[in-house]
């Protein structure tokens, strides 16, 4: 991969934890804030999201960007 592929797959690695963080910080507050309002299954969905993108950003991160064909990693999109 080119240096400006790595750069914009780590970029969207970052961004990717970023949402991670927000939604498990969405999932504490309504679990812990919102008692008696159906928190409980609300705060789950959330987590269920988050761990959805966790297994995203999990196999970005196994990604051997070495073998990556050229014609994949600089397709504008």
């Amino acid at each position: 991969m080119e240096r400006a592929d790595l750069n914009e797959l780590n970029a969207i690695k970052r961004e990717l934890q970023q949402i991670i963080n927000e939604l498990d910080s969405i999932s504490n507050g309504v679990r812990y804030d919102f008692a008696n309002v159906g928190n409980q299954t609300c705060a789950t969905r959330i987590k269920e999201a988050a761990n959805n993108y966790r297994s995203v950003l999990r196999k970005l991160n196994l990604m051997d960007t070495n073998t990556v064909a050229t014609e994949f990693a600089s397709r504008n999109y």
